[in-house]
């Protein structure tokens, strides 16, 4: 465990032997089966989490069941949000999606917050993470709003190929409709157009990226 903290925290070498013995003893560790679905906000505030292993789409739903994909968390990456219920007036809610079989490392928030409370770095560290979610959060809602959605998907595609390190992607139109806030039948309309440009090839189940350059610039 002392290794992952040292990996992924930056503020581990400003603490004190206490704080840290503190962290290394009450984080606990949970393993996810791909398709978990977990929910944060209100009162059910997990505290830090830190994704040992694995991949989740963290995001926001609509009364009406629509969702927006807000962001990817990889391995070693650090979730502050599910802890945004430890800092005063924020009140947001969250779902997230294990997209793979995931270890999730999670430190308690009582735990958190008094450490944060006594420890500058830690202040300053959870602050800049919780404006620079906030800042990526408000430039995705911009493009919802300034974009068209050929472009998000084209967006979308992309990620994902980087994400899989491959151009043939196992991704659903269903899964592609979630990223981007949109219809499955606008998702497939497009993929098709796509198709016809010299995009993506479709095969069942897949889809295969032909042309990233242009697909950069729909």
């Amino acid at each position: 465990m002392r290794k992952l903290l040292e990996q992924t925290l930056p503020f581990w070498k400003d603490l004190t032997k206490s704080e840290q013995d503190a962290l290394i003893d009450r984080v606990t560790e949970s393993s996810y089966s791909k398709g978990t679905m977990l929910h944060y906000g209100g009162r059910e505030c997990a505290g830090v989490q830190i994704i040992k292993e694995g991949q989740a789409r963290v995001f926001i739903t609509s009364p009406g069941g629509g969702e927006i994909t807000l962001f990817r968390l990889l391995d070693g990456d650090v979730s502050i949000l599910s802890a945004a219920c430890m800092m005063k007036g924020l009140d947001i809610e969250l779902d997230m999606e294990l997209e793979a079989d995931s270890v999730i490392c999670t430190i308690p928030k009582g735990l958190y917050k008094d450490i944060s409370e006594q420890n500058a770095a830690v202040k300053d560290y959870t602050l800049e993470m919780i404006s620079e979610k906030f800042s990526d959060i408000m430039w995705l809602f911009n493009q919802y709003v300034f974009s068209n959605v050929a472009s998000r998907l084209a967006d979308a595609l992309l990620e994902h190929r980087a994400l899989a390190g491959s151009n043939t992607l196992a991704i659903t139109h269903d899964a592609l409709a979630r990223d981007i806030g949109s219809a499955r039948e606008v998702v497939t309309r497009l993929l098709k157009q796509f198709q016809m440009d010299g995009l993506v090839k479709l095969n069942r189940g897949h889809v295969e990226v032909l042309d990233a350059g242009k697909l950069g610039k729909v």
